[in-house]
């Protein structure tokens, strides 16, 4: 299936005119992680993204910012397959793999995972059970949790619970974590499925300063590694992680550069900033 999808992303993307306008556009995207071409979406008459385009290297980290109802939750939606864009297109793999011919968990079985503001753990089981059932990624929990897990997996659990900070937690009740914590674990539980895209939703609200602190330093320790698309409100978290941020405005892309860039741009005074 996978196969069959990506030659046929492929052979559609190279069939489509491309005007010489979009055509740096276009080169970009077939050396990308993730792009995002020209989508649209509306509903009921409301354009909630208009002709958006994203490029992300591979192992980059970018941040989107933008005020309520500028397209955020949408882009998401439509890379992750929730949401079917009106036009335009999504692929994976430098152009090769087009998400927007696949269903929602073929999405994520070829590497694209997302983290929801609210973390949803399992909150009666261990940490270490949520990285086994995040693992396995079987809906059943209890023949899941009965499972062998496999060698490779235990590692990946392992690896999850040093890079989250959590392996001195792995028995402790998942309910019984801070609000923090139980995002971290959330992050842990994409991790263990080890995906090539991780989009992460308003990680920071609600977090105290020192979790805040830890979580800046989780999602670096990340990129590189993997593509992640940070979506975010605190302006001081994305300058400590922002590499490139995008600030999207009426589902368009409005600005998009390093932090000291956007945060000078008129135009994003005006919309986001404030003066």
């Amino acid at each position: 299936m996978t196969t069959e999808r990506a030659t046929e992303a492929g052979s559609s993307a190279d069939e489509q005119p491309v005007d010489s306008d979009e055509g740096a556009d276009v080169a970009q995207g077939m050396r990308s992680m993730l792009w995002v071409d020209h989508v649209t979406v509306s509903f009921d008459g409301f354009r909630a993204l208009n002709q958006l385009s994203l490029v992300l290297a591979p192992g980059e980290l970018r941040c989107i910012i933008g005020p309520n109802g500028a397209g955020k939750t949408t882009m998401m939606d439509v890379i992750t397959g929730k949401t079917r864009p009106d036009t335009g297109r999504v692929f994976m793999q430098n152009g090769s793999v087009e998400l927007t011919r696949m269903s929602e968990p073929e999405i994520a079985r070829i590497g694209v995972g997302r983290k929801f503001q609210r973390p949803t753990v399992f909150e009666q089981l261990s940490v270490f059970e949520n990285l086994e059932l995040a693992c396995k990624g079987h809906k059943d929990v209890f023949s899941t949790l009965f499972a062998k897990l496999s060698g490779e997996q235990g590692d990946r659990i392992e690896s999850a619970l040093q890079t989250i900070g959590l392996a001195d937690q792995r028995s402790d009740r998942s309910g019984l974590l801070s609000h923090g914590q139980k995002q971290w674990l959330e992050i842990g539980m994409l991790l263990v499925q080890d995906p090539r895209v991780m989009l992460v939703d308003e990680p920071v609200a609600g977090m105290t300063h020192q979790e805040i602190d830890r979580t800046a330093e989780l999602l670096n320790s990340l990129a590189g590694e993997r593509t992640i698309v940070v979506v975010e409100h605190d302006m001081e978290f994305v300058r400590r992680i922002a590499r490139t941020v995008t600030v999207l405005h009426e589902g368009s892309v409005l600005a998009e550069g390093s932090m000291d860039k956007v945060q000078s741009d008129p135009a994003v005074i005006e919309v986001y900033l404030g003066s």
